[in-house]
């Protein structure tokens, strides 16, 4: 690409200097023109073809760069209109499963004397098509292979993870509250101890009767509850992953007084986006005397599977538990 590029620079650069000789040239058999003004053939001929050059240089110059300009623009849209011709089915397919007018709300709060803090979440999104079951797991681990051979199932709609030793299926670790889809309520599941890859793990599924499945967009709208470790940790990270590409996503978290938080901040460093452009705003939701209260995210470019907004909150000096 750049040898082609100082192709195009090296014959731009000799079309104006041969313009600019001609232009000269011209420019002198005008001169001389002027001089030879006692010889009538002389005079007029020399004029003729002084004239005839610099109107030839100068319509060269005028056109030569309309001319690069026009052959720019045409090779710019013909590049443009090929990548487009190969990537819009990629784009639409992308599209077409991706999840629209994403909201993740959670709050924080009610740190207790086993460095346990209580994480409430609610979950809500349009989608074009929905499964027969929607399932919700969590599993006890410490690494995230447990969620591998998950990847790619649309059923897991929520996929969560605990600290290795805690009881995934412990209503007080991890539970469902509601969920909801076009606004109905589904009705409750109980929960379905299981393991993945070795791990402890619970899950919930809420089946979705045929009607409800009609061709269309559908509201998807759920509530979850989990444990989340504080401990004596100065920072505290509340992370958000996405499993699907999603659409105009929002992203807010409050915090409790009782966490004692001193800074809240927003990183969006784990993003990987679709296409260019888009707007994004992120940061403290409330002024200056409130921002330890509540931050936010806000998105309008598309972000791909895999995508992660972090919540910092600093604590300040080390909190301490009671015993």
């Amino acid at each position: 690409m750049n040898d082609q590029r100082r192709l195009i620079n090296e014959v731009r650069r000799t079309v104006r200097t041969y313009n600019l000789l001609v232009f000269v040239v011209g420019a002198i058999i005008l001169v001389l023109s002027v001089n030879r003004a006692h010889d009538d053939v002389v005079v007029k001929s020399l004029e003729v073809v002084g004239t005839a050059l610099v109107s030839a240089a100068m319509v060269s110059f005028i056109f030569g760069q309309i001319t690069i300009r026009d052959t720019t623009l045409q090779v710019d849209q013909a590049i443009d209109d090929a990548l487009r011709e190969v990537l819009e089915p990629i784009r639409e397919n992308l599209f077409a499963g991706a999840l629209v007018r994403y909201r993740w709300d959670c709050h924080l709060d009610a740190p207790g004397p086993d460095g346990y803090a209580l994480q409430a979440m609610r979950v809500s999104y349009q989608v074009h098509e929905i499964p027969r079951e929607l399932r919700f797991i969590c599993v006890s681990s410490l690494t995230d292979e447990s969620f591998i051979r998950l990847a790619g199932d649309h059923r897991y709609v929520f996929r969560w993870q605990v600290d290795e030793g805690l009881v995934p299926g412990d209503p007080n670790c991890f539970s469902i509250g509601h969920v909801r889809v076009d606004g109905q309520l589904l009705h409750p599941a109980s929960p379905r101890p299981t393991t993945q890859y070795g791990s402890p793990a619970v899950e919930y599924r809420f089946p979705v009767s045929e009607p409800r499945r009609h061709r269309g967009s559908h509201a998807l709208e759920f509530t979850v509850k989990a444990r989340k470790y504080l401990g004596d940790d100065r920072e505290i990270r509340v992370q958000a992953y996405v499993f699907r590409p999603v659409l105009d996503a929002e992203y807010r978290l409050t915090v409790g007084e009782a966490i004692g938080a001193q800074i809240l901040n927003t990183q969006v460093s784990g993003l990987s986006r679709l296409g260019s452009g888009g707007l994004a705003h992120y940061g403290q939701t409330y002024p200056d005397a409130f921002g330890k209260v509540a931050a936010h995210a806000l998105f309008t470019t598309p972000l791909q599977t895999g995508s992660s907004v972090v919540f910092s909150i600093d604590r300040g000096r080390p909190q301490r538990t009671n015993t």
